[in-house]
């Protein structure tokens, strides 16, 4: 049993340490909407706030693994199949409500373009220029959409004028993104399972050995 206990040990431990480590990259991307992407405020701190929630829990269960501590892992157990079931809801939340989403990411770049200001100076430093910078596109529809397109259309690396409109790239690149999102959050939540999982059975077999020990005095 020692060596079972030891060997659920190990696993309950590197589960937990996976799911820190993912909890991490929600923090990061969170971080990333919120800093780089911007207009999409709720999404990027809904990221943040869920990562530092399922990082402190990881850590509980970290620590649980480690000291061998029956009902804290039982606790860490409960806690992480909420978490699982929560992060069940919102991945069909957002599998069912992409298409708004996309909508309204749509409306959101339409207001970046109109906020603007006019005219447009080669040296643009609007919030649409870094954008431009960032997808490698120009204007809404394409270049045509200026009459001197402005440094932040061409390419640092080669120079040349970047022909696509920034519209469709974003669009693009959130359904993409969210895609990878909703991929994300089922790894999380079959790791979440799989953590649950294991502090339950080590939790067991501590029980176990504890009272093997009270029965059976050496």
């Amino acid at each position: 049993m020692a060596c079972s206990t030891k060997t659920l040990k190990f696993f309950a431990i590197k589960w937990d340490v996976i799911y820190a480590i993912l909890s991490i990259g929600l923090i990061v991307l969170g971080s990333f909407i919120l800093f780089k992407i911007g207009r999409f405020d709720t999404l990027g701190y809904s990221l943040v706030g869920m990562g530092s929630v399922v990082l402190l829990t990881s850590i509980i269960g970290i620590a649980g693994a480690a000291r061998e501590k029956n009902k804290v892992l039982r606790f860490f157990a409960i806690i992480v199949i909420a978490l699982a079931i929560a992060h069940a809801i919102i991945l069909g939340f957002f599998w069912v409500f992409k298409s708004s989403f996309l909508v309204k990411a749509d409306k959101a770049f339409d207001e970046v373009w109109r906020e603007q200001p006019t005219p447009i100076k080669p040296d643009n430093g609007s919030h649409i220029a870094s954008i431009e910078r960032w997808f490698g596109c120009c204007g809404n529809s394409g270049a045509q959409d200026y009459h001197l397109p402005p440094h932040s259309c061409y390419d640092s690396k080669t120079d040349k004028l970047n022909l696509e409109g920034c519209r469709d790239k974003i669009v693009d690149f959130i359904s993409d993104s969210w895609t990878c999102l909703n991929i994300f959050i089922l790894i999380f939540v079959v790791i979440e399972l799989m953590c649950a999982i294991f502090s339950f059975v080590l939790a067991n077999s501590i029980l176990n050995r504890w009272r093997r020990a009270q029965y059976y005095p050496k």
